[in-house]
């Protein structure tokens, strides 16, 4: 027996859909309302108590603890061994730096490590760098620029702020670019790492100054250990991105002709973003430039000391004078590294014209060189 399942026949009635609950939604406006309700209430209330502002010579746990930290390295700093073989040795490198750097282009000294050749040699070896990496224009810039700081008797002092600014910037790439790579390449490296970018970059440059000291005393050293913290940021965050805006498709083709991992860094990736870092490089002199002016606080020598001097005893000529330098100083670094990241630009397309010119002939079987022939 077989079962016969009749279809309902239409009626020409629609079928009414479920009523739908409306979800009422609070506005913006009814929550800040609600706040400022809350807010005015607890203000009624709690008047007068636990609002008042500490007097002047009340000390917060906080403020007792740092205070207590602050004694208790002090006191042990001679004899505990995290100073003896860490803090101290990493404060004799970096004093030995600028002051190498200092002896070459600043100090006169008898034992210096290459012949002296006086502030005008210096300014003609600055000369031909800025031409090497740039171009003429920029060394003619140079050269006026450093000539200036001489004419201006400021020769000794814009010395110095360069010596520990190319110091700073040199420990500083150190770290940045292998770091800026290595967060281009791990995404997981890169999320990790942005957070303690994002701290050293919006920390305040003064507030990096109480640390350093505590740590590495006042002077050249901590100067320059607060400089390179403070400047390596710009230099890992735009060589991640170099490395990230490398088309997926010319690092597809390496890996599909076999190339490896450090193949493909080396021969693609690094080529291709070089322009890029060395933009990095020029923010992270500009970064570095700013903060041993900032530096003079905790006795860093230099343009900032100057100013910092004229400042306290109202000397408005001399700390314009030595304000002056720093800009001219600042722009000077700023063309040459400019140029420089053009001038790579320039090569790398002179190089892609070069190889679309000899693509045809490679393919018209015709010769390319004085002993070669595309068969």
């Amino acid at each position: 027996m077989t079962v016969v399942m009749e279809k309902p026949e239409k009626t020409g009635t629609v079928e009414e859909a479920p009523p739908v609950k409306a979800v009422r939604r609070v506005s913006r406006s009814m929550v800040i309302a609600a706040i400022l309700v809350g807010w005015l209430l607890l203000f009624a209330v709690l008047r007068g108590k636990q609002t008042l502002t500490l007097a002047a010579a009340d000390l917060t746990d906080l403020h007792r603890w740092f205070n207590d930290v602050n004694d208790s390295i002090g006191a042990d700093r001679n004899s505990n061994p995290l100073f003896l073989y860490f803090f101290n040795e990493i404060r004799l490198v970096i004093d030995s730096l600028v002051t190498f750097v200092q002896d070459l282009i600043s100090q006169p000294s008898g034992d210096r490590p290459l012949p002296q050749i006086g502030w005008l040699g210096v300014v003609g070896l600055a000369g031909f760098v800025s031409w090497a990496v740039g171009n003429w224009r920029v060394a003619l810039l140079a050269v006026a620029g450093f000539t200036f700081l001489g004419l201006q008797g400021l020769w000794q002092e814009s010395m110095d702020t360069l010596a520990l600014t190319l110091s700073a910037v040199f420990v500083a790439l150190l770290f940045a670019i292998p770091l800026g790579v290595c967060a281009g390449l791990s995404d997981r490296f890169n999320r990790v790492l942005t957070p303690f970018l994002d701290f050293m970059q919006t920390m305040p440059t003064f507030v990096y100054l109480a640390p350093m000291t505590l740590f590495f005393l006042i002077g050249p050293a901590s100067a320059n250990i607060a400089t390179l913290i403070y400047a390596a940021p710009p230099a890992i965050r735009i060589t991640a991105h170099a490395i990230r805006s490398v088309p997926h498709t010319t690092v597809e083709a390496a890996d599909s002709l076999g190339a490896t991992r450090r193949q493909s860094l080396t021969k693609v990736l690094l080529p291709m973003s070089k322009r890029t870092v060395v933009m990095g490089v020029n923010q992270t002199i500009m970064a570095a430039l700013a903060m041993v002016t900032i530096a003079a606080l905790i006795d860093a020598p230099g343009l900032g000391k100057t100013v910092l001097q004229a400042l306290q005893s109202l000397d408005v000529g001399t700390a314009f004078n030595a304000g002056l330098a720093i800009v001219v100083m600042a722009i000077v670094l700023d063309r040459v590294t400019t140029a420089a990241a053009g001038r790579e630009e320039a090569a790398r397309r002179s190089k892609n014209r070069f190889l679309a010119w000899r693509r045809p002939l490679l393919g018209a079987g015709q010769p390319v060189g004085p002993h070669q022939r595309v068969p």
